[in-house]
C-alpha cells in the first residue's frame, strides 16, 4: 500500500491535470439575476424562483428580498424552464438555454394578481418551494427520488443544502444550528445522530429557518444570521408508535455486518425516539460526539462556559490515507439512544437524552522504500498496526419552565463518561515500537437561565453555570530514548497526566433593539477557573520501577478570574 514510485506520481499529476482542465470546461459559474414587480411596478417580495430541468428536477432555487430583487447561481448548462411564483399572483414560466458562453443573465418579470381562492391555497401547498418571512418550506415528496433511506439522503437532494462526507449540513459555509421534529429539537449540534439515522419516510417537510434564534425571546432582537431545520411529519406519523429494522450481512466479505432500528412515537404532548446502530462495514452513525456533549456556541446571549473544557496533554493518533472514509474506517461499532421530551403542563417542557457508544477502530500500513544514493542502495520497511477502542456513556436532562408569556427559567444537566484505549505497534525494519495511552474524561455540567423579556424590544437574560471535568491519562512506550539525560538503566517509560477543570461563571446580559434596527447590548459577569494539573514520569526496566525524575514531576494549582 505504501510503495510509491516517481514515474507513477507524473502520470498521477498529469491525469489530475487533464480532469480539473475537464471540470472547469464542464462546471461554470452562471448567474441569473432580476427584479420581479406587480403590474403597477410594486417590487414583490419573498416570491420563489425556481430552476428545473425539462424532467421538471429542481436545479437552483432563490427568492426575491425586500426590493423584489433576486439572484441565482447554479453550475450547469442545457435547457431549462425558470419558474416565477408567489402568494396571489399567477405563476409563469420561462424556458432558457444555457451554453458555455452564457456566463450573467437577467430576467426582470411582472406577476399578474389573481384572486385568493381556497383552490388555489392547495395549489400553492404542493409547490415544491414556499416561502414564509423567513422561512423556506421544501415539500419533502417533491425532493424524494425512491432510493432514500434516513433523512441525510433527503437533506443531500435539497438545492441550497451542502452536507459533507461527515454529515455536517451547512447553509453556504456556515453550519445549522440544529435538526428539530415538529419543533421540538432532541441532539443541539449533536444532529447527525439523527440524520444518520432516523427513516425518511415519515418526512412530510423541511423547513428551513434563517435568522434563528436558539432562545425564542429573542427572536427579533437579536443580530442573528444562524440558520436551523426543523422535519414536520406526516399525520400518519403523529401519535402513534412506528419505526422499522434494517439487518445486513456479508456473504462474500467476511464478518461484515449492519443493523439499524428505529422506534419513536411523535405526539402532541411527548415524543419518543429510540434508536440503535451496530454496524463494522466502515459506517458513522453519529458524527463527532463533542458536538453532542459540548455544543459550541460562539459569543450567544446566554453561552456562557461553552467555551470551556479540561485540556489533554497526551494523543496518540493515526493518520489516515486521503480516501473515502468508509473505505478506511475499519471500525465495530455500537450506538444505542433513548430520547424522549414530556410535556408535564401548558408551561413546563421536560426533556431527557441517554447516550452509549462503543467502537473499536483499526488501523494497518505497510509500506517498503527504496533509495539509491551514488552506489549506496538501502530499504526502509513499515508495518503499522493500531487500534482505538472507546466507550461514551452521555446523559442529558432539559427542563423549560415558561413562568409568562415573556419570563421563561431554562436548568440544563448533563453528566459525560468517556474511557479510550489506544495502542500502536510499529515494525521499522528491524526495530519494534509498542505505545500504548488509555485516557478517561469525566464530564459533570450545570446551567441555569433566566429570561425576561420585560419589553416589545427589550430582553433581560441571567445565567449561571458550574463546570467539571477530569482528563486522566497513562501513556507507555516499549523504548527508551533518554540515555543522555538519566543515568539509569531504564528500557521503557511510562507518562501519567491528569488535568482536572473546575468553572463557575455568573452573567448578566441586556438587549435593546432600538426602532431604527441598532442593537445596544451590555453585559456584566464573573468567571472562574481552575485547573489543577498532575503528572509523572516513570522509568522502567522491563516492569521494574527505576526512578520518577524530581525534575519530571508536576503538582501544580492556576486560576484565572474574569471579572466584565
Amino acid at each position: 500500500m505504501g510503495r510509491i514510485k516517481a514515474r507513477g506520481l507524473i502520470k498521477s499529476f498529469t491525469v489530475f491535470t487533464g480532469l480539473l482542465f475537464w471540470f472547469n470546461i464542464s462546471y461554470t459559474q452562471n448567474i441569473i439575476s432580476g427584479n420581479i414587480s406587480d403590474p403597477t411596478n410594486k417590487a414583490i417580495p419573498f416570491a420563489n424562483i425556481i430552476l428545473s430541468n425539462p424532467e421538471n428536477a429542481i436545479i437552483a432555487y432563490t427568492f426575491t428580498d425586500e426590493k423584489g430583487q433576486y439572484v441565482l447561481n447554479f453550475e450547469k448548462i442545457g435547457a431549462f424552464n425558470l419558474r416565477f411564483s408567489a402568494m396571489g399572483f399567477e405563476t409563469l414560466i420561462i424556458p432558457i438555454e444555457i451554453t458555455t458562453e452564457t456566463k450573467e443573465l437577467v430576467k426582470n418579470v411582472i406577476l399578474k394578481e389573481k384572486s385568493f381562492e381556497l383552490k388555489e391555497v392547495i395549489i400553492q401547498a404542493s409547490t415544491p418551494i414556499s416561502v414564509k418571512k423567513d422561512t423556506i418550506i421544501f415539500n419533502a415528496d417533491s425532493f424524494k427520488q425512491g432510493n432514500e433511506q434516513v433523512v441525510e439522503d433527503l437533506l443531500k437532494k435539497i438545492p441550497g443544502l451542502n452536507i459533507d462526507n461527515e454529515g455536517t449540513i451547512k447553509i453556504g459555509n456556515q453550519e445549522i444550528e440544529k435538526v428539530m421534529i415538529d419543533g421540538d429539537d432532541l441532539f443541539e449540534k449533536g444532529y447527525k445522530i439523527l440524520t444518520k439515522n432516523m427513516p425518511v419516510s415519515p418526512i412530510d417537510k423541511v423547513e428551513l429557518y434563517q435568522h434563528y434564534s436558539n432562545n425564542k425571546h429573542l427572536k427579533g432582537i437579536e443580530n442573528s444570521d444562524k440558520v436551523a431545520l426543523n422535519l414536520t411529519l406526516k399525520e400518519a406519523a403523529k401519535r402513534v408508535w412506528f419505526g422499522n429494522i434494517q439487518a445486513g450481512y456479508g456473504l462474500i466479505s467476511k464478518n461484515r455486518y449492519e443493523v439499524r432500528s428505529n422506534l419513536m412515537n411523535f405526539g402532541k404532548k411527548n415524543k419518543y425516539y429510540f434508536l440503535t446502530n451496530l454496524n463494522n462495514i466502515g459506517e458513522d452513525a453519529t458524527g463527532d460526539l463533542n458536538h453532542l456533549i459540548r455544543p459550541y456556541r460562539f459569543d450567544e446571549p446566554a453561552s456562557i462556559g461553552d467555551d470551556q473544557s479540561a485540556n489533554s496533554l497526551l494523543g496518540l493518533g493515526f493518520d489516515s490515507p486521503n480516501l473515502k472514509q468508509k473505505r478506511v474506517n475499519f471500525n465495530n461499532a455500537e450506538m444505542l439512544s433513548l430520547n424522549s421530551i414530556f410535556t408535564l403542563s401548558n408551561s413546563v417542557k421536560l426533556k431527557i437524552l441517554g447516550f452509549l457508544n462503543t467502537d473499536e477502530i483499526d488501523f494497518f500500513k505497510n509500506s517498503f522504500q527504496s533509495f539509491s544514493v551514488g552506489n549506496a542502495t538501502f530499504t526502509n520497511t513499515e508495518d503499522f498496526v493500531g487500534r482505538k477502542t472507546q466507550l461514551t456513556g452521555f446523559g442529558k436532562i432539559d427542563l423549560t419552565y415558561d413562568i409568562t408569556k415573556t419570563k421563561t427559567f431554562e436548568y440544563s444537566g448533563k453528566f459525560n463518561k468517556t474511557n479510550e484505549k489506544n495502542k500502536s505497534d510499529l515494525f521499522f525494519n528491524t526495530d519494534l515500537l509498542n505505545e500504548r495511552l488509555n485516557a478517561n474524561n469525566q464530564l459533570f455540567d450545570q446551567k441555569l437561565v433566566f429570561t425576561n423579556k420585560f419589553k416589545e424590544n427589550k430582553v433581560f437574560l441571567l445565567s449561571g453555570r458550574y463546570i467539571n471535568e477530569k482528563t486522566p491519562q497513562n501513556y507507555a512506550v516499549n523504548q527508551f530514548i533518554f540515555a543522555d539525560l538519566f543515568s539509569e538503566n531504564a528500557n521503557n517509560t511510562k507518562q501519567f497526566s491528569e488535568n482536572q477543570m473546575q468553572f463557575a461563571g455568573l452573567e448578566a446580559h441586556l438587549l435593546d433593539k432600538n426602532k431604527n434596527g441598532d442593537l445596544f447590548e451590555l453585559k456584566i459577569g464573573n468567571q472562574l477557573r481552575t485547573d489543577h494539573l498532575n503528572t509523572r514520569f516513570e522509568l522502567l526496566n522491563n516492569q521494574n520501577n527505576l526512578a520518577f525524575p524530581n525534575a519530571y514531576q508536576n503538582n501544580l494549582t492556576y486560576s484565572t478570574n474574569d471579572l466584565y
